[in-house]
């Protein structure tokens, strides 16, 4: 009888695997399960069913399609609504005066959009306020909730919290001027200060009312300034007092163009006010949408007929510090830093700014250099679909493969991906790469300019035989 080596089992040890070839096989089968379970993912069966109702879009058509995520037909919106409103016009109001309507009511505490209306319009309401004030330096911005049947400015301001009753009961003139801030920051925390009152998400909306305050806080601004009102609006019913016919007459008749983003449905009190007015009136599907409408209203509108064109005077202030504190005039706190006005020397804290003693614009190159780029846009990317060659599905700016397809630029044709996209209208307001062709196109125009005039002027000396002469100022004498 042959003998068994011991642990063998009658087999040869060199039949087992090592090891490596366990930890090996362990680890593929690993992978193929990942992708087992990716591959099983993407059916709908096997998706997550909170908020379904995302994957239900309206064609423009008008029927009810069933997409695959609410992200990506954000993305497609912002794009088609871009190429609309590219227009070839340069002339566009780059100097914005703005007032935010938010409806703050009990219609507000609907879940529809998480986790419920108020806190996601608030949160895009604030990424809306610092995109807004940052692509347009030149603008002016002033908040007005709508509580109840009352609407209540949201000062900005210290100095303009303390004067809130007075401009509430009167705002006009200089006393209204108080609610409009410059500054993202200040203007985010007050909304975030409003959110806290004991009678948000109460009572029926008053628009009369919103509408009547948003025309005297208008009132008192330059006629070279645009006069808009964007409403969000979360009810489906309006409690007024008066006649909200005749406040949409009043407000038509003072040159204020109103947009409304309705949470709710299209009321017709609501697209009556946008048709009488000439603005637009939407209806958000999901967040992605309700954020891609909001963005809509960052890019300047065109010139109205009703605005005057004049020079304005504009002041860039010098930052400088001490190391004495001194009291800001736009705030009244201490500071070690802070811009002087270059007409009368008043401290201020941040810029862009208007100075509180002889309201001179004072702005920075940069704030000049963004407001110039809003009225030469880039022109919209053409679409790159997903199964575009291989070439074609990477992102030149972020290296990422395009799994969904992207977009390409109509002049240098460099391909990007949506997210690159987005960024380059809506934050660069340029190509990218179409800078650095121009660059680089100067560059080599540069040399062969300044060589022609070198070999010319050598050329001259050598054709009279004298000496080179010795450049003079224009103010020496001869």
């Amino acid at each position: 009888m042959a003998h068994r080596p011991a642990g063998t089992g009658g087999r040869d040890a060199t039949a087992y695997p090592s090891v490596e070839e366990v930890l090996q096989e362990l680890e593929g089968n690993g992978t193929d399960a990942a992708a087992e379970e990716d591959l099983y993912g993407q059916y709908a069966w096997e998706c997550e069913a909170e908020r379904s109702w995302d994957q239900l879009i309206e064609s423009s058509e008008g029927f009810v399609l069933l997409h695959g995520g609410a992200a990506e037909e954000g993305v497609k919106t912002r794009r088609v609504d871009r190429r609309q409103q590219h227009e070839p016009q340069i002339k566009k109001g780059i100097i914005r005066s703005l007032v935010l309507l938010i409806d703050m009511s009990e219609a507000m505490r609907e879940k529809d959009f998480r986790p419920d209306r108020l806190r996601c319009v608030c949160q895009l309401a604030e990424e809306f306020i610092g995109t807004f004030l940052l692509q347009n330096p030149l603008a002016q911005l002033a908040q007005v909730a709508l509580i109840g049947p009352s609407a209540e400015p949201l000062a900005a301001r210290g100095e303009a919290a303390r004067d809130s009753a007075a401009v509430s009961a009167r705002p006009s003139g200089s006393a209204s001027m108080q609610l409009f801030s410059s500054s993202a920051s200040e203007s985010i925390a007050a909304l975030r200060e409003k959110r806290k009152h004991p009678g948000v998400g109460t009572g029926v909306p008053s628009l009369n009312n919103g509408l009547h305050l948003a025309k005297d806080l208008l009132a008192g601004v330059p006629p070279y300034c645009t006069r808009e009102v964007l409403v969000l609006f979360g009810s489906l019913r309006t409690c007024d007092v008066g006649c909200i016919e005749e406040t949409i007459a009043a407000v038509k008749k003072s040159n204020i163009c109103c947009n409304v983003i309705c949470l709710a449905a299209e009321l017709h009190v609501l697209k009556n006010l946008c048709q009488a007015t000439g603005g637009r009136h939407d209806v958000p599907l999901h967040r992605e949408h309700l954020r891609a409408l909001l963005m809509q209203h960052t890019l300047p509108p065109a010139w109205s007929a009703s605005m005057q064109p004049c020079l304005i005077r504009m002041g860039f202030p010098s930052l400088k510090s001490t190391s004495t504190a001194a009291l800001c005039s736009c705030h009244q706190h201490l500071t070690f830093s802070s811009y002087v006005c270059p007409q009368c020397g008043a401290k201020l804290c941040t810029t862009p700014n208007r100075c509180r003693c002889c309201f001179l614009h004072l702005v920075s190159p940069a704030d000049i250099s963004r407001s110039f780029h809003s009225l030469c846009p880039p022109l919209p990317f053409d679409p790159v679909p997903a199964d575009a060659p291989e070439a074609k599905r990477l992102c030149a700016c972020c290296t990422t493969q395009l799994d969904r397809g992207g977009a390409q630029c109509p002049d240098c044709g460099e391909i990007f991906c949506h997210d690159c996209d987005i960024y380059s209208h809506e934050q660069l307001r340029q190509c990218a790469f179409c800078v650095m062709r121009d660059i680089t196109t100067l560059e080599e125009e540069e040399p062969s300019d300044s060589a022609a005039v070198l070999s010319g002027a050598e050329q001259d000396n050598n054709a009279g035989g004298a000496a080179p002469s010795v450049s003079r100022s224009p103010h020496q004498g001869t």
